[in-house]
């Protein structure tokens, strides 16, 4: 186990690399450069003016020394300053981290504390009653869009009833009550729809492992059928579930823009989302890296989860 995580560890430094130089070619192939946002709308004509901006910003060097000196700075911590804000983007990003971090885990927790024990009951209460609203409820919040569901849940429970605020965000860690009371929305309209995909995940899955012989064994030992489904059943139907989530999380990491927009989130999706309108290309290089990082270690994350929920499984 050890060993198998500081290989994997040791991958991600290529994959990490090969990221960045992907990102950074990108963002250089956009339209425009750094001289054309800040001299906003007019053109700089003048080619000695432009020449010493170009100097400045480096833009006067090959391509890939810009990469090497930017990738270079990028190790030491130093993403540059924001074009817009002309603050450290370290501080832009690390700003809003926080508050989509927080967003995103309560939301995938939500929906597993939703889903896990209901795709295992439907399962279980296989074409009754029970599974047949499991189903439905799940189907319902696939179709839904989630900007949709969070509009109308800022009208009902905000607006209409008055029992939950519409926007801004608290930190936990100076106000854990209005945190969790500005969090609930939010968490609502995008775990709901995660929720109905591991929902039937979770129910499929477990459908196949009470096929199997191993289930049919562990009855014969005269177990009762509450142990034999929550002790060796769902632990091995949990794999495709922490996959499909861990997939989910790094997804809402980077893509809750349009939650984060209507619910005032100052998330880092929200960031990244506004540098791309106000092509504050230095921005948008940090914020996707940073992204690709949490991406790759959640995907680790995940893969050591495999052993501990199956200690059978081999880590290769």
């Amino acid at each position: 186990m050890v060993i198998y995580t500081i290989n994997r560890i040791i991958q991600l430094i290529p994959v990490l690399l090969i990221l960045s130089i992907i990102v950074f070619s990108f963002v250089h192939l956009l339209p425009g450069d750094v001289i054309d946002v800040l001299a906003g709308e007019e053109d700089v004509e003048d080619p000695e003016v432009r020449a010493a901006l170009e100097k400045e910003f480096g833009l006067d060097k090959p391509i890939y020394v810009q990469y090497l000196v930017w990738f270079g700075n990028v190790l030491r911590g130093d993403f540059g300053k924001s074009l817009v804000t002309r603050r450290p983007i370290a501080l832009e990003l690390f700003d809003r981290i926080p508050a989509t971090v927080y967003l995103a885990l309560v939301s995938i927790a939500l929906a597993m504390v939703i889903s896990i024990p209901l795709g295992t009951i439907a399962s279980v209460k296989r074409n009754t009653f029970v599974d047949y609203v499991a189903q439905t409820t799940s189907l319902f919040g696939i179709s839904i869009p989630e900007f949709w569901l969070a509009i109308m849940a800022i009208l009902f429970f905000s607006l209409y009833l008055g029992w939950l605020p519409s926007s801004e965000y608290y930190s936990p860690l100076e106000d854990f009550g209005k945190s969790i009371k500005h969090l609930i929305l939010p968490a609502v309209a995008i775990g709901f729809r995660q929720a109905a995909y591991t929902t039937r995940l979770t129910r499929s899955s477990m459908l196949d492992e009470v096929s199997r012989e191993y289930v049919d064994t562990v009855r014969s030992l005269g177990l009762p059928e509450r142990k034999v489904i929550y002790k060796y059943t769902l632990r091995n139907a949990l794999i495709p579930t922490l996959t499909i989530s861990g997939i989910q999380l790094y997804q809402l990491l980077g893509g809750t823009v349009v939650i984060e927009t209507i619910f005032a989130w100052p998330g880092i999706g929200r960031a990244i989302f506004e540098a791309i309108v106000a092509r504050d290309f230095p921005l948008i290089q940090a914020g996707v890296l940073v992204l690709g990082t949490f991406a790759v270690t959640i995907n680790l994350l995940v893969d050591l989860m495999y052993r501990v929920l199956n200690p059978r499984v081999r880590l290769s």
